[in-house]
C-alpha cells in the first residue's frame, strides 16, 4: 500500500522463482544541443499558508484546455493553479474541494493519493482517497472524483469505485470523442484494493457525473497467479485516436512468494513482472499482456520494479509506453518499455526495455512518462549518484553499515531504529548523505529500433538527501518517507513539459511542492515549436 498511514506488522519472508524475458537495451546518450529542453526556475505550487515544518508530497499535474496549469498534492489533498507558467499561483483549497459538493456518499476523513486528468474539451478531474460512507460499495477507503469546467470555481464530486474492498492508489485518464461535449467524456479510474489486491477499472461515460461498477482487468491465468495479493498500479492512459484504454501494473512472481512476504501490506515481494491490459470497448472488457519478466527472488540479483510507481502513456500514433524503475545489471535504472498499438486480438508486443537515465544516475526511482507524437516521449526520474544494491544474503554481510558512504542492508524491524524489513530483493538503505537530483530524459525516436535519450537535470541542487523508503505503509518511524512515492509530468499544447515534484529542504525539516515548465528546446509535437511557458 502506498497510503500515508503506517502499519507496524511484520510477516516472514519466503522465496519464489521467475525468469528473465528479453534483454536490456542501453539507449545512447545524446549531448546537449540547441534542441535540448530548457526549463524555467522552480516555483512553489503549494499554499504557503499551510505553514512551515509540515510535509506535503505526491503531486499530480495537468494542463487544462485553456492553458491553465494545475497541481494537486497530499496534505488535506490541496489543488492550486497558475495561468502564467508558475509565476503566480491561486490556491483553490483542500479536501473540501472534493467533499463540499459530494453526492451520494459522504466523507469523514481525507487519506491522500491525489491524481488529475483533463478531457480535450476543458473539464478537469481531481481524484483523492477519502474515508467514506454511502452504501455497501462506497464504505471505507474509497476514491472521490470531483470535476470542474471553470477552474474549480464550481465543481461536483462523487464516490467513483463502488468497491466493496477498500481502495489504494487510484489513477485517472479521460477521452472525449470528436464533436462530443464534456458531458459525454469517458473517464477511467484504475486502482488496486485492500482485498485480493487485484487491479480494477471503473468507467464514467458522462464526464464524471456517474460511475459504473468495478471491472477486473486481469484476464489470464499467469496474470492472476502473479498478481494475487501483490500489485503496484502503474497508471491508466487512453489512445487519443480511438478511445482504447490501457492499464499497467507490476506484480509479484507467484502466490507463495506474495503471501509469504505479507502481500501488499508490507510491499515485501519482488515485483518482477510488468503487465498491461487494454479495453477496446470503453472499459467493459480487457485483454492482458505480460510485458516484461525480470529475475525473481531466488536469483543472484532479483529485479524489483516497485521504487515506486511506474506510469503509462500512449502516443498520437497509438504506441504504448511504460516507464518503470528496475534493478538490472547491478543498478537501479529508469527503463522505458514500448509496444506498438494492441493488435486485433488485443495483445501487445513489447520490445526489450531501454535504459533512459544518464551515466551520473546510479540509483533511479520515481519514473513518470508522457508521450506526444509518434516516438516522442519525456521520462522524469529521481536519481542519486550513490549506487544502491538489493538485499541478498551476501549483501547483508557485505553492506553492513560500517562504511557510511555505502548502502546498509542490515536495518530491520527488530532493530532499535524501527525500520521496515529488508526483504530479499528489496532496496538496501542509502547513506544519510546521499543526494537526489531530478532529471528529465527525452527521446524523439523512442518507437524506433535504436532510441536515443537526452537527459536534463532540472535544477542544480538536490531535492532530497538520504534514503527513500519504498515499502509504502510498511515504512516505519526509522525510515525516510518524507517525499512519499511519486512525482508527475505532463505536456502543454505546444508539446512543452511541465513537472511537479516534492522538494525537501537540506535540513530535512519541511517539504514543498515545486513546479517547473519548459521554456525552449525540443518538445513532444514534431511540427509545433515549444512555447515558453511564461508566455
Amino acid at each position: 500500500m502506498r497510503l500515508s498511514r503506517r502499519t507496524p506488522a511484520l510477516l516472514a519472508a519466503a522465496v519464489g522463482a521467475a525468469t528473465l524475458a528479453g534483454t536490456v537495451v542501453a539507449a545512447p546518450s545524446v549531448g546537449a544541443t540547441a534542441t535540448t529542453p530548457t526549463f524555467r526556475p522552480p516555483s512553489r505550487a503549494d499554499d504557503p499558508a499551510i505553514g512551515t515544518g509540515t510535509y506535503v508530497n505526491e503531486p499530480a499535474t495537468v494542463v487544462g484546455a485553456d492553458g491553465t496549469r494545475y497541481v494537486a498534492y497530499q496534505r488535506d489533498s490541496q489543488i492550486s493553479y497558475t495561468r502564467d507558467g508558475g509565476q503566480h499561483w491561486d490556491y483553490v483549497g483542500g479536501a473540501d474541494v472534493l467533499t463540499r459538493h459530494l453526492a451520494p456518499c459522504t466523507s469523514s476523513s481525507d487519506i491522500g493519493d491525489v491524481d488529475l486528468t483533463v478531457d480535450k474539451v476543458g473539464r478537469v478531474y481531481f481524484a483523492d482517497l477519502q474515508i467514506t460512507a454511502g452504501g455497501t460499495g462506497d464504505n471505507g477507503i474509497q476514491p472521490v472524483v470531483a470535476y470542474s469546467s471553470d477552474g474549480f470555481r464550481t465543481y461536483s464530486g462523487t464516490c467513483a469505485a463502488h468497491q466493496p474492498a477498500s481502495v489504494d492508489r487510484e489513477w485517472l485518464a479521460a477521452y472525449t470523442a470528436p464533436g462530443q461535449p464534456a458531458t459525454k467524456s469517458d473517464v477511467y479510474l484504475s486502482y488496486h484494493d485492500f482485498g485480493p489486491n487485484y487491479i480494477s477499472v471503473n468507467a464514467s461515460h458522462d464526464g464524471g457525473q456517474t460511475w459504473g461498477l468495478p471491472v477486473p482487468v486481469i484476464t489470464n491465468g499467469d496474470a492472476a497467479q502473479s498478481s494475487f495479493c501483490d500489485t503496484v498500479p502503474a497508471g491508466t492512459a487512453v489512445d487519443r485516436r480511438n478511445g482504447w484504454v490501457y492499464v499497467a501494473w507490476t506484480s509479484g512472481p507467484n502466490p507463495g512468494q506474495n503471501v509469504g512476504t505479507g502481500c501488499n501490506y508490507t510491499q515485501g515481494t519482488v515485483f518482477n513482472k510488468l503487465f498491461v491490459a487494454v479495453s477496446k470497448d470503453r472499459g467493459k472488457t480487457f485483454t492482458t499482456t505480460l510485458g516484461f519478466v525480470g529475475p525473481g527472488p531466488t536469483a543472484a540479483e532479483p529485479s524489483d520494479m516497485s521504487e515506486i510507481f511506474g506510469s503509462i502513456d500512449v502516443d498520437r500514433a497509438g504506441g504504448v509506453y511504460v516507464a518503470a524503475p528496475a534493478y538490472l545489471r547491478s543498478e537501479y535504472d529508469a527503463f522505458l518499455f514500448y509496444s506498438p498499438p494492441a493488435d486485433a486480438s488485443g495483445a501487445l508486443h513489447f520490445r526489450s526495455p531501454v535504459k533512459v537515465n544518464g551515466p551520473a544516475a546510479k540509483t533511479s526511482y520515481f519514473t513518470r512518462v508522457v508521450a506526444g507524437d509518434k516516438g516522442r516521449v519525456d521520462v522524469i526520474y529521481l536519481a542519486s549518484p550513490v549506487r544502491n544494491v538489493v538485499v541478498t544474503p551476501a549483501n547483508k554481510t557485505t553492506y553492513d553499515g560500517s562504511d557510511p558512504t555505502k548502502p546498509n542492508c542490515q536495518p530491520e524491524v527488530t532493530d532499535p531504529g524501527n525500520h521496515g524489513a529488508r526483504f530479499i530483493g528489496k532496496p538496501c538503505q542509502l547513506p544519510a548523505t546521499a543526494p537526489w537530483y531530478l532529471y528529465l530524459a527525452q527521446s524523439t525516436n523512442a518507437a524506433g529500433t535504436s532510441p536515443a535519450f537526452t537527459s536534463v537535470q532540472l535544477r542544480s541542487d538536490a531535492v532530497h538527501t538520504g534514503d527513500i523508503c519504498t515499502l509504502g505503509i510498511f515504512c516505519l518511524s526509522g525510515d525516510n518517507r518524507d517525499i512519499a512515492d511519486t512525482y508527475d509530468v505532463k505536456i502543454d499544447s505546444s508539446g512543452g513539459a511541465q513537472v511537479a515534484y516534492t522538494y525537501e529542504n537540506p535540513a530535512g525539516t519541511r517539504t514543498e511542492i515545486d513546479f517547473q515548465c519548459q521554456r525552449s528546446g525540443a518538445g513532444l509535437l514534431a511540427t509545433v515549436s515549444v512555447r515558453d511557458c511564461y508566455s
